[in-house]
């Protein structure tokens, strides 16, 4: 699968998301310094949203602690899964 890529405004900020190939031990990563989100292309349905919601709760506010930013990802997640968003195919 080619990387598909979007590019938003985070606090200010053009940050790009990637969907594309990361490693195997990880399911998205934050880059501050390119302002670069990484997502898993194995992702679909819910492991994706929760992925991307954690990751872009990691660069809105990048001194957040790792166990708040699991907590907050997986709360808005289950908020935004219930209310029946799946994925962009929907």
């Amino acid at each position: 699968m080619a990387a598909k890529i979007r590019r938003v405004w985070i606090n200010g900020q053009r940050w790009t998301i990637r969907r594309c190939r990361v490693s195997p031990d990880r399911w998205g990563d934050c880059c501050y310094e390119t302002k670069t989100i990484r997502i898993s292309d194995r992702l679909t349905g819910e492991a994706f949203l929760n992925t991307l919601v954690h990751e872009l709760i990691h660069a809105r506010w990048p001194d957040l602690n790792e166990q708040a930013v699991r907590d907050f990802a997986d709360e808005l997640t289950g908020v935004i899964h219930a209310e029946g968003f799946r994925d962009a195919d929907d």
